[in-house]
């Protein structure tokens, strides 16, 4: 039983309680947006980095105590860097960086404490006590508020739509069974706002699709401000009003079973059609019902989008952001580079395998982070840093504009049957969420700063059959209903294109009318 008694006074599990309270309050402030089961490779990590610094500081101070105590405040040091240099940004001059603040202070600090704990002739019993008390109430906390939230989620009925698709009998079919490409380049605004807002003319773009046989309609809008909203309400070709019963929820992952099983693929799936997924990080990184997922993979692991959130939270996010290989961490500059081109390139070659498919590509691009120059040449996050959001997103959406005319191309020299060709923007600039109250406060928006959001870049590919159906304020909404009605005789009736916004993040599904100032 001494024995026993001493495992329990040295080997405390503070560092790994402290460490773990960090990644939960990391969730709970992104739990909107994700599930319980993306904790579980964090977690792991921090077992495992938290007993090795343990491991480690006990033999450097030949005490297990000490060991323990230094392990702490490393970890609460090393899990603060990311707040504590975020809210510096807000106070500090531009131009100055943080990192180059905050890490040379933090390094002092624990040589410091180092130093202090090293030389002390006390047994420090009592301070690792209060540590390991004051672990256990960082990690109750949010662990409650955790469980308290998917408790809720867990009782939330799941989101089925109401439409009734049509019966369609497959001996009708004219046009054979083209594949069809859903391609969407994110944030991807109009032609009208690029030009007014952001000094960047996209018409050379607009008119080699025309040439190819584009219909580029010229006041298209996006009927939701939101990623995870306006794809659902897209893909299953219907306002989303029916879940207004979620109206005082913030929960985003609501209508995640509305875009991996929507009903275009329910529709396309009745007539042997394979759905094929190239997902971005966020939203749709991975469609457990669809035939296949392609993926960026290679040498190194990348992290999922919260594991590497939380990584650059901590002290190694100035180390990632300069030193090698970036595709390790899953989301820095490097590896956006490679997701990108990963995604253009992969899509063409996807038209050589045999349909009829469905191939759904959810570009990064233009969608921020920046990382390329007008023509394409990489930036570095310097170069970006000295520029406005404005300028990078312009610069960015020029060269999707190059590397998506260059993927159509490929596209149709691919096809054995020419295909169906949507590209469709899911939302307007990204980063006007940002110059409202608070991100995604859309309740308090402007009208000129919706008219600046909603309009969006769209462009229809229909081989062998008339686009007289095509009009040029057509809507997401819209889209596939055109496409279903002029390839499978869907018969199904033109909706009329209207715009939503939702008042705050945490009323996502309280629907506002907003049509009007858009006219």
């Amino acid at each position: 039983m001494k024995s026993l008694k001493n495992f329990g006074q040295y080997l405390l599990p503070a560092p790994f309680f402290l460490a773990a309270s960090f990644i939960l309050v990391l969730y709970l402030h992104n739990i909107a947006e994700l599930f319980p089961r993306e904790l579980l490779t964090p977690f792991l990590l921090v077992l495992i980095f938290s007993t090795i610094f343990f491991i480690f500081f006990s033999y450097l101070f030949k005490d297990k105590i000490k060991g323990t105590v230094f392990s702490s405040f490393f970890i609460i040091l090393f899990f603060s860097y990311g707040e504590v240099s975020l809210y510096l940004s807000n106070i500090i001059p531009a131009g100055i960086s943080t990192d180059a603040l905050v890490f040379p202070l933090w390094i002092i600090i624990l040589i410091i404490l180092f130093r202090l704990i090293k030389k002390t002739k006390k047994t420090l019993r009592n301070l690792n006590k209060f540590l390991l008390l004051m672990s256990i109430f960082a990690i109750l906390i949010p662990l409650w508020s955790v469980i308290r939230y998917e408790t809720r989620r867990s009782y939330q009925p799941e989101a089925v739509s109401p439409l009734t698709l049509p019966s369609v009998n497959r001996a009708d079919f004219k046009n054979g069974e083209p594949d069809i490409y859903y391609i969407i380049p994110d944030s991807y605004a109009s032609t009208a706002v690029l030009k007014k807002y952001l000094n960047y003319d996209p018409d050379a773009f607009v008119k080699d699709l025309e040439k190819i046989g584009f219909y580029v309609p010229t006041q298209a809008t996006s009927n939701y401000p939101k990623t995870t909203l306006s794809v659902a309400s897209t893909l299953n070709m219907e306002y989303l009003n029916y879940l207004s019963e979620y109206k005082n929820s913030s929960d985003q992952t609501a209508v995640m079973p509305l875009i991996n099983n929507s009903n275009v693929k329910k529709f396309l799936g009745n007539f042997g059609y394979k759905y094929y997924q190239l997902g971005a990080w966020f939203v749709t990184p991975y469609n457990p019902d669809a035939d296949r997922n392609f993926t960026l993979t290679g040498k190194w692991a990348s992290l999922d989008s919260f594991s590497n959130l939380l990584l650059q939270s901590t002290m190694l996010n100035p180390l990632i952001i300069s030193l090698p290989p970036g595709k390790i961490v899953g989301n820095s500059d490097t590896d956006v580079k490679n997701q990108n081109e990963y995604q253009f390139t992969m899509v063409p070659e996807i038209a050589k395998m045999p349909g009829p498919k469905f191939v759904f590509a959810h570009l990064l691009s233009p969608h921020l982070p920046y990382i390329y120059g007008r023509n394409c040449e990489i930036l570095t996050r310097t170069e970006t840093k000295k520029m406005t959001d404005a300028v990078n997103f312009a610069n960015q959406t020029a060269c999707t504009s190059i590397k998506l005319k260059k993927m159509v191309d490929q596209i149709i020299k691919n096809s054995k049957t020419p295909p169906i060709i949507l590209i469709q923007s899911d939302e307007g600039v990204p980063y006007l969420r940002y110059e409202l109250p608070a991100a995604d406060d859309w309740g308090a928006a402007s009208d000129s700063l919706i008219k600046e959001k909603f309009p969006i870049f769209s462009a229809y590919y229909l081989p062998g059959v008339s686009t007289s159906t095509l009009y040029s304020s057509i809507s997401n909404v819209n889209s596939f209903r055109i496409i279903l009605n002029q390839y499978f005789s869907a018969s199904l009736p033109i909706l009329p294109d209207k715009n939503y916004i939702f008042p705050n993040l945490q009323n996502l599904y309280q629907f506002i009318e907003v049509t009007a100032k858009l006219k």
